[in-house]
């Protein structure tokens, strides 16, 4: 194919003028589309691209998209292999747009938009920002498998409040197994709790106006919470009050707007600390 200077002048000016998402610096699959799509756009009518000019174009454009293919898959397979092993990785942090290092146990693998996570502690962690990876010596590998019979049972456990050490029993469902930090917990669903209170962060606290509409909103967002459950003894005037995370499945409310009972999902109680399964 043969271009007059001011066609090429041309192809290039459109080129890169066009937006683009990447900052790599690197040309992708479709930076390199865009390009052949522009050179068939300013080709000459009368000196039309060859055939195996065009099938070697696509043959490298097909390439570099096998190779893209290829770096997900190997992304995929490495994060898997890191499960149940000790990583550290350098991450940007969000708010102050500072590096920290965080290190955990990987809990699991996402995927999201052809970009692959590790969890750790509830957080993705982009494969890529893996520095470090080693065996974590508290972990066992059958520790999981010591408890997958309670999966899809009822179970009471107690839950340790990690600020005030206070204890509660929660009965729920046993949904899953999670591994966090070396440890097996339970994660808990149909939890038959009383909420009296709930921790906001900064945003939260800002927009607040009563428990009852912030349960309400949480809920219909489907959105985690941090509550503040109480229960009082039979006979007892003492009130046991602990601080769980999960997700709000359902509540009541009276007239004063006090909770007076609420269901909740995934709040995790250490495996070892379920003592009743069963009804």
């Amino acid at each position: 194919m043969s271009l007059t200077p001011v066609q090429n002048n041309q192809i290039m000016e459109n080129y890169f003028t066009m937006p683009s998402k990447r900052n790599t610096g690197n040309l992708g699959k479709d930076d390199f589309l865009n390009l052949l799509v522009t050179q068939l756009k300013y080709q000459d009518p009368l000196k039309p691209m060859e055939d195996k000019e065009f099938i070697a174009q696509m043959a490298q454009f097909s390439s570099l998209e096998q190779m893209q293919n290829m770096n997900t898959t190997f992304s995929s397979v490495k994060a898997f292999s890191m499960i149940g092993k000790e990583i550290s990785a350098t991450v940007k942090d969000e708010e102050s747009g500072e590096l920290k290092v965080i290190t955990g146990v990987a809990e699991s693998v996402r995927l999201v938009k052809g970009k692959t996570y590790v969890v750790v502690d509830g957080k993705d962690i982009l494969v890529d920002d893996i520095t470090d990876v080693f065996d974590a010596p508290s972990v066992q590998p059958d520790r999981l498998t010591n408890f997958t019979g309670m999966i899809g049972q009822k179970a009471t456990g107690v839950f340790v409040d990690a600020e005030t050490l206070k204890a509660m029993d929660i009965t729920g469902d046993v949904a899953s197994l999670k591994l966090i930090n070396g440890t097996v917990y339970s994660v808990i669903n149909n939890a038959n709790v009383v909420i009296d209170d709930v921790m906001l962060n900064e945003d939260e606290q800002a927009s607040f106006t009563d428990l009852e509409t912030y349960l309400t909103e949480k809920m219909e967002k489907g959105e985690e919470i941090t509550a503040i459950l109480v229960r009082k003894d039979a006979g007892s005037d003492i009130e046991t009050k602990v601080t769980v995370k999960g997700f709000l499945k359902s509540f009541e409310a009276n007239e004063e707007g006090e909770i007076v009972s609420a269901v909740m999902d995934g709040i995790r109680i250490p495996a070892n600390n379920i003592h009743t399964i069963g009804n």
